[in-house]
């Protein structure tokens, strides 16, 4: 078991900025402390504000994702989408405690989420039923299991997750690049050929779409936003605690919580619209409570997508 508070190294400390008193979860044995000041409305929950937007941020796209964001009905993507359901339970468990057992119930699936995400990539043009490396769901399970004894090995060290968690990320950058690239190629060619109408421009200007909403959520806005909050706490906090109530103590670290689960549903909607034109099918989008685009199928060609596969 990770080490307690008081002997861990922490990456951003503040688990002193209350009034002495003892909070309900003390003494805390995650290795990461964030930016909101521990138990400032509360003794009984560490971070209020990170966990409700936990759920709304995380959570919320994950089971909107279930209910609505499948288009092609495919185990992959259930899977991707589940697991974002998970770490918004996991990221509100870590915030409301600091403990080491719910940090490995947010960081892990993160993780299994990369891992899950680079499947998708890979396959995201084979036919249904079919794979185009047979062996890779084993491989990617053997590296989940490495993963998971490295992570626990080190989860005292959460620089190590980090590096880790930051390699993986951009390698399926990497990976969603080159799709996008090729898709933004057959596009242009469709341009040339004057099949602006066709099924492949079609769902490859959706799928482009929510590329580029993708790394604006993610790339432009969240990732700056969690940099910027992490490694400026000293000269945020003040400003922070400074709020009116209900929003005392709350940081940046909430709109990370949005803006990364925004940009995990416009990536996976991007696959999916991706994958609905290598099944065959005509996709358009449609707002879940008038808000929120997903993809949903317009017409079907040369499969029914009833029968989920992975």
């Amino acid at each position: 078991m990770p080490l307690a508070s008081s002997q861990t190294g922490y990456f951003i400390n503040n688990s002193n900025n209350h009034d002495g008193y003892q909070g309900f979860w003390e003494p805390h044995t995650s290795s990461i402390d964030f930016c909101e000041s521990n138990y400032l409305l509360t003794h009984v929950i560490v971070e209020p504000h990170n966990v409700w937007s936990s759920i709304l941020g995380l959570s919320f796209f994950g089971l909107v994702g279930i209910l609505y964001g499948n288009p092609t009905q495919e185990w992959r993507t259930f899977l991707i989408y589940f697991i974002l359901l998970i770490i918004g339970i996991g990221s509100a468990c870590l915030h409301a405690s600091l403990h080491w057992c719910f940090q490995s119930f947010d960081e892990l699936p993160m993780i299994y989420l990369i891992i899950c995400a680079l499947y998708a990539v890979l396959e995201v043009d084979t036919p249904r039923g079919e794979q185009r490396y047979p062996h890779l769901p084993k491989y990617l399970v053997l590296l989940s299991c490495i993963s998971t004894a490295i992570y626990f090995k080190f989860q005292h060290m959460y620089v190590i997750f980090f590096v880790t968690f930051s390699a993986m990320t951009v390698m399926i950058f990497c990976l969603h690049v080159q799709i996008a690239l090729r898709l933004h190629r057959e596009n242009r060619n469709e341009k040339r050929n004057r099949k602006e109408g066709s099924r492949v421009f079609t769902n490859n200007s959706i799928a482009l779409r929510f590329y580029a909403l993708h790394h604006i959520a993610y790339a432009l806005i969240a990732s700056p936003i969690w940099l910027l909050d992490q490694f400026h706490c000293g000269k945020l906090l003040p400003i922070y605690n400074s709020l009116p109530f209900p929003l005392r103590g709350m940081t940046l670290h909430v709109a990370w919580h949005i803006c990364s689960g925004l940009g995990a549903h416009f990536f996976i909607q991007f696959l999916c619209a991706c994958r609905a034109s290598t099944l065959g099918m005509v996709c358009e989008t449609r707002r879940v409570l008038g808000i929120l685009p997903v993809v949903v199928i317009e017409s079907k060609h040369d499969e029914s997508p009833t029968k989920k596969q992975s």
